[in-house]
C-alpha cells in the first residue's frame, strides 16, 4: 500500500526489532522475541551462541544502514549497494563476502541451478534494468525473487534481497514487508514451486500480503 516515503519510513522504523526477529527465525535462529528486543536495546544475552547472538546483531545493523540510507537519500539500486548490505549481514557466514560469488552453487530441495558465477554480473545488469521498466510494488517483489533465484552471493541472498526489496517499497513510498516467521512454512513451500517453475505470480501474492500496511478490502 502506498502510504509516502514520510510513513513508510516512520513503519520501517517502528517494526525494527519485529523485523530483525522475523528474519533471524526464518534462518533458524534461537533467539525470541524478548531476547532480540533486549539484544536490540543494546543488552547482551547469555544462554546462546556467539554466531547466534552476532547474527541478529548484523540484520539490525543491515536494517539500520537500510533506513540510514533512503532516510538520506542515498539508497541506490547498485551494486555497490547490495555488495555492502550483503556483506553486513553475511560477515563470517559466508565463504566470503565483497563481491559477487566466485564459485557455483545450489539451493537444497529444488531442482533450480543457479546461474554460473561469469554470468553474475551481466544478469545483475539485466535485472536492474528489467525492474526500472516494471511498477512498484511489483517491481520490488521482482527483484527479491529473481536475486534469490540467481543467488548473487555465497550466503545471505535471501536476506539481502529483502533488504534492497524494502528499500525499494519505502524510497517509493510503499510500506515495507516483513515476512512473518509463523508463516516460515507456507513461505518455504512457495518459494520453492517459485524456484522449480520461475513463476512468480505466488510469491508475490505472499509479499503483498505480507506488507505491513495492507490494501484495505
Amino acid at each position: 500500500m502506498k502510504i509516502g516515503k514520510e510513513k513508510a519510513l516512520f513503519f520501517a522504523k517502528k517494526i525494527t526489532t519485529g523485523f530483525v526477529f522475523n528474519m533471524a527465525k526464518l534462518e533458524g535462529n534461537p533467539f525470541t522475541f524478548p531476547e532480540v528486543q533486549t539484544l536490540v536495546e543494546g543488552v547482551t544475552v547469555g544462554g546462546h551462541s556467539i554466531s547466534d547472538q552476532q547474527q541478529v546483531l548484523r540484520i539490525k545493523e543491515g536494517w539500520s544502514s537500510l533506513i540510514e540510507r533512503v532516510e538520506k537519500g542515498s539508497f541506490k539500486l547498485d551494486k555497490e549497494t547490495v555488495v555492502e548490505l550483503n556483506a553486513i549481514l553475511a560477515e563470517n557466514e559466508a565463504l566470503s563476502v565483497g563481491d559477487f560469488r566466485d564459485g557455483q552453487v545450489g539451493i537444497q530441495g529444488t531442482e533450480h541451478e543457479p546461474p554460473e558465477e561469469d554470468k553474475l554480473n551481466e544478469l545483475f545488469d539485466e535485472l536492474v534494468n528489467e525492474i526500472k521498466n516494471e511498477n512498484l510494488p511489483e517491481s520490488a517483489f521482482r527483484y527479491f525473487l529473481k536475486a534469490a533465484a540467481h543467488q548473487f552471493f555465497w550466503d545471505g541472498n535471501k536476506r539481502t534481497g529483502q533488504l534492497i526489496m524494502n528499500g525499494l517499497l519505502i524510497e517509493g513510498g510503499y510500506s515495507p514487508v516483513l515476512i512473518p516467521a509463523k508463516n516460515q512454512l507456507e513461505y518455504n513451500e512457495k518459494m520453492v514451486r517459485f524456484y522449480n517453475t520461475g513463476k512468480t505470480e505466488e510469491m508475490e501474492c505472499f509479499l503483498a500480503g505480507s506488507m505491513v500496511i495492507k490494501e484495505k478490502a
